[in-house]
């Protein structure tokens, strides 16, 4: 057993899990919103184009089910602000 908290949680297999789980799904919510503002952008070209409009449906539903899944990801600020942000008042 070690002398620290934190040396503990960084030897148990779980919490890198968690953590690799978290990246994976950070990393999934960037490429969506990156390829639907890509979608979007080429929409506003070419408005018919009803190949883009059920792509931009897609990935919508896709990034709703994330940022369901992980409501952090859609906040407004993020998380860190709230804990070690400067105080309110």
């Amino acid at each position: 057993m070690s002398m620290w908290m934190y040396d503990d949680i960084l030897e148990e297999q779980g919490f890198h899990n968690l953590r690799e789980e978290v990246k994976n799904l950070e990393k999934e919510y960037l490429d969506l919103r990156v390829q639907l503002r890509d979608t979007e952008t080429n929409l506003g070209l070419d408005p018919d184009n009803e190949y883009l409009k059920a792509k931009v449906k897609y990935l919508s539903k896709r990034l709703q089910h994330i940022e369901e899944k992980g409501p952090r990801l859609a906040a407004d600020y993020p998380l860190e602000m709230s804990l070690f942000g400067a105080p309110h008042g």
